[in-house]
């Protein structure tokens, strides 16, 4: 029996599938976020970081390792596609993002959830199912799309400091359908009008969405996030690090 028990201690534990995992103070390259998107103009889209506009490793202001998503004024996009062409239907995926915002601006959006199938008026799917978009000057909504023939809909807000870190957790349930959840620094948030629920029951793919991680739109102004950790996993406990779980 004490054999046994022994034998058990050495069997390492597994939750779900890790399916990315950057870690900038362990020295990741920003790369294994997957696909860069940057954007100039509208259309204009770039291959190559150039001085105006970039996503390398760096520091923060406060000297910590971070991966810079940059953007001159009237730039447009400075994010990663995570998952390209790989999520799938009718299944559970846990994202956990560790992020700042030197300026906020109003439209900026720093997450979203992007369709790429049936985001076309024939199909009627959301643009983006789901976001994080700043509304104002100091507050970042999480939004959610339920088609094509409605705008988003903010679900929960919260008060954002520039250069303050904060750790996000969200679990999406793929499906028409499915469901979503948000966690900010390990605590579970509640969506929706009045009390709210935990578990907000939404049309999270309505052909192919994929998650897509740093700046997009404000561009009235100069834009700099830094994103310290970012996991993608199967279970809440693969995300645990960068979600403050």
């Amino acid at each position: 029996m004490k054999f046994f028990i022994q034998a058990l201690a050495i069997i390492p534990i597994t939750f779900g599938a890790l399916l990315v995992d950057f870690n900038a103070a362990r020295g990741d390259d920003p790369k294994v976020l997957g696909l860069r998107n940057l954007e100039a103009a509208r259309g204009d889209t770039r291959s190559d970081n150039a001085a105006d506009l970039y996503i390398k490793s760096d520091k923060d202001a406060s000297g910590t390792a971070a991966a810079h998503f940059h953007r001159k004024k009237d730039n447009i996009r400075a994010e990663y596609h995570a998952l390209n062409k790989q999520t799938q239907a009718d299944k559970t995926y846990w994202i956990g993002y560790d992020v700042s915002v030197a300026k906020i601006q109003k439209s900026l959006m720093v997450w979203q959830f992007k369709e790429y199938v049936a985001n076309n008026a024939n199909d009627n799917g959301a643009n983006i199912p789901l976001a994080l978009e700043f509304i104002d000057s100091t507050h970042l909504q999480f939004q959610y799309q339920a088609s094509g023939s409605v705008g988003r809909v903010g679900q929960w807000q919260k008060t954002i400091i520039p250069n303050q870190r904060y750790k996000i957790g969200i679990a999406i349930n793929t499906g028409s359908p499915g469901w979503v959840e948000l966690y900010i620094d390990g605590k579970q948030q509640r969506l929706g009008d009045g009390e709210g629920v935990t578990r907000l029951t939404a049309n999270t793919f309505p052909g192919r969405a994929d998650p897509k991680f740093g700046a997009y739109r404000g561009e009235e102004i100069d834009i700099d996030t830094f994103v310290y950790d970012v996991q993608i996993g199967e279970s809440k406990e693969d995300v645990a690090r960068a979600a403050g779980f």
